[in-house]
């Protein structure tokens, strides 16, 4: 049986794919003319994750409680999109790449958790030749990896952005999901596990439009909370909230007044902190920022403000004293790299540009902190289906 085509495109029902240089059409369009971020260099030289010609895609950094680095990505291979995870003391020296996903198979948007006794958890996309998708999972511990289990049922599907949460023993998962065919929309969806039994699949949406990017994060206190969007997609799309505890969650709610999508949120013991991106007709434009809890939400900050350039895939993660940042892709046309803005004594600083690594465009960066305080970050960076995956240790 052949395998997957290496060069993204739509599934049969129009979601775009998780390749995160196969959907933005504004990788061909120079971006708007205006002020850059300052650019700073990186505490650490940046190191290569994942090089060419393989390279690697949507990569997920976590740094455990003993400060070792564990990273996974994806690659393009003729038998198929495979997902590999690698660790570090440092930052520089990277383990042996280590299959997670099957041999075969679209196998995309992982996510990564580290729990507080050192496990690995992964979850991941898998799509067949026929885009037929699957929610997978597979653990780590200290005899290395346990068998991948399945998350959902499979069969005639679609199903992206599957994202996961540990709390104590529990694990939450969250994804999007739709029969495959053009009259169906994707709904958010989610399961939760306890004592390693998962309950039932229960819908966050109502189907009537699509639900993007669904994801999920435990809070300092034990409940989780999951985000998505909803709309037509290609544009602005109303974001959602739900907060969840104890195997149930509360109903879902919007953010009032503002539209956006892909939020990503960092949490302390007073709050969260939620930030997004927002596209002007088609082409990603603004990245913003909000705090508080669920219906009590402060005004929304454009951490882009006076810049010109694309703005897109933020990411946030708070310090130890509790000071959030906010990490994300920023592309000038001559330059791209990662751009990032800290609040500090109640006002968010002037967003920082980290020194560009290279050629083409950065993309889809996920942060961590660890226990001692250094900000970790992974991006990919590239063109046309060929990326390299970077690590640079940050200095907000």
């Amino acid at each position: 049986m052949p395998g997957p085509q290496r060069s993204p495109g739509p599934a049969p029902g129009g979601v775009n794919q998780q390749d995160p240089t196969g959907f933005p059409k504004f990788h061909d369009t120079p971006p708007p003319p205006g002020p850059a971020p300052a650019v700073v260099r990186a505490a650490t030289p940046p190191s290569e994750v994942a090089s060419l010609p393989l390279g690697g895609f949507r990569p997920q950094v976590e740094v455990g409680a003993d400060g070792t680095l564990h990273a996974v990505y994806y690659d393009h291979r003729d038998t198929g999109d495979l997902l590999w995870y690698r660790q570090s003391r440092d930052g520089r020296a990277w383990s042996d790449p280590e299959m997670v996903s099957t041999s075969t198979g679209r196998n995309w948007g992982p996510d990564l958790v580290v729990t507080a006794d050192g496990r690995v958890l992964v979850a991941w996309d898998r799509a067949d030749e026929h885009f037929y998708g699957q929610g997978w999972l597979r653990e780590r511990g200290d005899e290395g990896w346990g068998e991948a289990v399945a998350l959902t049922a499979g069969g005639n599907v679609e199903l992206s952005s599957g994202h996961i949460a540990a709390v104590g023993h529990d694990l939450v998962y969250v994804y999007i999901e739709k029969p495959m065919s053009p009259q169906h929309r994707f709904v958010a969806k989610w399961r939760w596990r306890r004592d390693g039994t998962w309950s039932e699949p229960v819908a966050f949406s109502d189907g009537k439009l699509d639900a993007w990017h669904s994801n999920v994060s435990a809070r300092p206190d034990g409940s989780v909370l999951a985000t998505y969007d909803v709309g037509q997609g290609g544009g602005a799309t109303t974001l959602y909230v739900v907060e969840g505890k104890d195997r149930k969650f509360g109903g879902p709610q919007a953010l009032a007044g503002v539209q956006g999508e892909r939020l990503h949120f960092a949490h302390t013991a007073e709050g969260d902190w939620l930030t997004w991106f927002l596209k002007t007709a088609t082409f990603p434009r603004q990245v913003f920022v909000t705090g508080g809890k669920p219906g009590a939400w402060s005004p929304a900050a454009e951490l882009s403000q006076g810049m010109g350039g694309y703005h897109y895939d933020p990411f946030a993660v708070t310090l130890p004293g509790g000071d959030p940042v906010v990490v994300w892709a920023y592309d000038g046309g001559t330059v791209s790299s990662l751009a990032y803005s800290v609040r500090r004594d109640g006002a968010w600083t002037a967003p920082r540009m980290l020194e560009p690594v290279g050629p083409g465009k950065a993309e889809l960066p996920s942060v961590s902190v660890g226990p001692d305080g250094r900000v970790h970050a992974v991006w990919a960076q590239g063109v046309a289906g060929k990326t390299t995956t970077w690590h640079a240790e940050l200095a907000p």
